[in-house]
């Protein structure tokens, strides 16, 4: 990928980490967003199958355009324009990566969103530990289209610290005052940059007209989702110009159709990863399986399969492990496998009641079933990636600070 050069001043730069967002005028022409307004044109929304009491165009409401539609090459573009991704890559501090590809489209009479922030830990495009808003209006979002407001400083509100684990921890997000809310006044072809915990709203649609916007994030690579990313198609990458494919942070023809766990305890202080011995030919495997989405949570960005891959812990070694961390893809004759980590404080894993502890320094692919394992295990270890705690969607929906 081309590293664009740093377009922002000192002075912007200090505001951004001040304020939580940083307005940038006129970044996208109007030629372009009437190129991307002619491939939303042809875009198909979020399917309705995910939340059947959805309204249907163009009745009042919020109508969501991503997953794989940014293959068509109108809509494409954007996320390699260098007014986006110049000032991302200096924000982040890191290569970014495509997280989310969305256009929100509000018909009139549509329902605004209340005041809130977006970090999820069950959610692939919010669960990363470094991540912003890049979003780009259609229209001038004003008082009768609804405006998008924010709330300057409210990013630091939230406490991120590092714990005893790979993994840093966060403390529930204080809510800001209403009166806090201030009216960037975003018009059409602006490019407003987000923190990532940010709180901000948006009225009601009291217009006749539709308010339409890009709301895209981009996470730095080093800080990639504790849940994994959403997946993008081959055709995604595609359309980006060669230089600029790595943007798009996975691709496959192949669904992710296992996972499987790298759990590590330190014992004498040298790590430890927990195996399972394979029935077939004697080989050592991690615990694992089959995967399966959840849907306690209807969200469109599919990925997350930490709860399956905890009811195979369950089953196969009689332990629990309260969160997961994503590392990686790897491939399995079935399918991708997509791998999460887990380091155990002290000691063993909760309930844990077989398995055999190796020595992570005699770990050698060919003794694994697959090969790719020591990989996964070394990953895991890196201290230079920025890991957050991921979860199950059931638990996140009781409360995603609980574990």
């Amino acid at each position: 990928m081309d590293m664009p050069p740093n377009s922002l001043s000192s002075a912007q730069f200090a505001a951004y980490e001040r304020d939580g967002f940083l307005l940038l005028r006129n970044a996208v022409t109007d030629e372009e967003i009437r190129r991307l307004e002619s491939g939303l044109s042809r875009a198909i929304p979020v399917d309705r199958s995910l939340d059947p009491t959805a309204p249907v165009y163009p009745e009042a409401g919020r109508y969501t355009y991503a997953t794989q539609n940014p293959a068509d090459p109108d809509l494409a573009f954007i996320i390699e324009h260098p007014a986006v991704v110049g000032p991302v890559t200096q924000l982040l501090g890191d290569e970014p990566r495509l997280s989310a590809y969305v256009i929100y489209d509000r018909s009139p009479g549509g329902q605004g969103i209340p005041s809130h922030q977006d970090y999820k830990r069950w959610r692939p495009v919010g669960s990363s530990m470094n991540w912003l808003f890049a979003i780009v209006p259609f229209t001038d979002f004003d008082e009768e289209l609804g405006r998008l407001e924010v709330a300057p400083g409210s990013h630091h509100l939230h406490r991120v610290t590092a714990g005893n684990t790979p993994c840093l921890e966060v403390a529930p997000a204080i809510r800001p005052d209403e009166s806090a809310f201030i009216d960037p006044e975003l018009r059409r072809g602006d490019l407003l940059l987000m923190n990532m915990h940010l709180w901000h709203r948006a009225p009601e649609n009291t217009s006749n007209r539709n308010r339409v916007g890009l709301f895209n994030k981009y996470a730095g690579v080093s800080a990639p989702p504790a849940t994994g990313w959403y997946r993008y198609g081959p055709a995604v990458q595609r359309a980006l110009t060669a230089h600029n494919q790595a943007l798009i942070p996975t691709t496959g023809e192949s669904a992710v159709t296992m996972t499987r766990a790298v759990l590590v305890r330190h014992r004498h202080g040298q790590p430890e990863v927990l195996c399972l011995e394979s029935e077939l030919d004697g080989r050592w495997m991690l615990p694992g399986g089959e995967a399966a989405e959840e849907r306690a949570i209807a969200d469109w960005d599919h990925g997350n399969v930490i709860g399956s891959l905890q009811q195979h812990l369950r089953l196969q070694i009689g332990g629990e492990t309260p969160w997961m961390s994503y590392i990686g893809d790897f491939d399995e004759p079935e399918g991708v496998s997509r791998v999460y980590g887990y380091t155990v404080h002290q000691g063993r894993i909760a309930g844990e009641t077989v398995g055999r502890w190796c020595p992570v320094a005699e770990l050698e692919g060919s003794a694994f079933a697959f090969g790719w394992e020591p990989s996964a295990v070394a990953r895991w270890l890196d201290p230079s990636v920025m890991r957050g705690k991921g979860l199950a969607q059931t638990q996140a929906r009781v409360d995603q600070f609980a574990y």
